[in-house]
């Protein structure tokens, strides 16, 4: 049920620990590492700004950026899924946020702080 995966040693309850990585030829490698005080970001303004970071170091030309964002409705430009959005749970208390795939940004959220790191 616990990934356990890369969880930040530096995390802290009342923050987001925010992350960006990519997969380039077999290897991952961090391009951006952040704490962001929770009170500092909406839920709404969170999964934007993981899919900028994530548009920021895909090789994506504009128009795809578009494709994106727009909602699956038949038309032009056609919806295309850039930025999968999933979730995970790393360890008790802990709720992940991932957007994308080679290029992936992953948020932090201590949900629980009386299960997180006991």
């Amino acid at each position: 049920m616990y990934e356990g995966y890369k969880l930040c040693p530096d995390l802290k309850p009342r923050e987001y620990c925010l992350v960006v990585q990519q997969y380039k030829q077999g290897a991952y490698s961090t391009l951006f590492h952040t704490h962001i005080p929770k009170h500092r970001i909406s839920h709404d303004r969170r999964c934007g700004l993981m899919k900028a970071l994530v548009a920021r170091y895909e090789p994506l030309w504009f128009e795809r950026i578009v494709a994106g964002y727009v909602n699956s409705r038949p038309g032009k430009p056609a919806h295309e899924n850039h930025f999968p959005m999933h979730t995970s749970y790393p360890e008790p208390g802990v709720l992940r946020f991932y957007c994308g795939s080679n290029t992936v940004a992953w948020l932090d959220d201590v949900i629980t702080p009386w299960e997180f790191r006991k």
